[in-house]
């Protein structure tokens, strides 16, 4: 009896051949790996789907087991692939739109009105003294206190985002006590506090994983990702957080809208 992994290879092995091109000035690593993605972005290659090993991949196109390696490394840090240790290479889930960097909402509400499953992991949380650029951020006296909040998000079971909270003591002085797990920071600051977000300035950039995001995301150092920085201001006009946000590149993207 043939088994569900060895299924889903030989589908992909069964799929209508691709020659190489090597009478061409495109490296051969790049050909395997556009060919994958086509098959993945038509359908052909549906999510969950397991390809086959690189030895299988190196035989069956008469090509280098690095040359394999390297198209299907791009296409992990592209997010078209995911690999699982002792597994294999699999076909990665569609990328989630980072869209509530357009609309004002959090990532948590976002998330969780897509019905993503969003689980919240506080990984520290203190009081701290503001330093002179944190606090001309903040509007607060350099050295006042604030409350600092890190936290790791994961998504369908897979860490996705990192994020760093600073929010102004003086607001919220009983937030240090306040269980953060699997609950959304403005929604609590909202309710609690009367701190209900009016606007917020934004700054966007593509970044590479460093050891630390290695370790928290899983993921290889190098990685690319999002860093998002973000003021957020009451309607008193008043900044009540910046936090720092550091998103897996593989695993969304960003989507707004332009109107003119």
């Amino acid at each position: 009896m043939v088994n569900i992994t060895e299924c889903q290879v030989m589908v992909f092995m069964d799929k209508k051949e691709m020659d190489l091109n090597r009478k061409v000035p495109i490296p051969l690593y790049y050909q395997l790996k556009e060919y994958i993605r086509q098959q993945i972005e038509e359908g052909v290659l549906a999510p969950g789907d397991l390809l086959p090993s690189e030895r299988e991949l190196s035989e069956k196109y008469g090509i280098s087991r690095p040359t394999v390696r390297q198209a299907l490394k791009e296409l992990v840090y592209e997010g078209y692939l995911t690999r699982e240790k002792g597994r294999g290479t699999f076909v990665a889930r569609p990328k989630i739109d980072y869209s509530f960097i357009q609309h004002f909402t959090t990532f948590y509400e976002e998330m969780e009105e897509k019905g993503y499953v969003l689980k919240t992991q506080v990984l520290k949380k203190e009081v701290r003294k503001a330093s002179k650029k944190l606090a001309q951020l903040l509007q607060i006296e350099e050295g006042e206190d604030f409350v600092y909040i890190e936290r790791l998000r994961s998504i369908e079971g897979e860490p996705v985002v990192w994020v760093r909270n600073h929010v102004p003591y003086a607001l919220c002085p009983g937030l240090l006590g306040e269980d953060l797990t699997d609950r959304s920071l403005y929604q609590l600051l909202a309710e609690k506090y009367s701190l209900v977000p009016k606007w917020a300035e934004i700054a966007l950039e593509p970044t590479l994983a460093d050891e630390l995001d290695a370790r928290l995301l899983k993921i290889d150092v190098g990685a690319p990702m999002f860093l998002m920085e973000n003021v957020t201001y009451s309607e008193a006009e008043r900044p009540m957080d910046f936090f720092i946000s550091r998103f897996r590149g593989d695993k969304g993207r960003v989507r707004v809208r332009v109107f003119r």
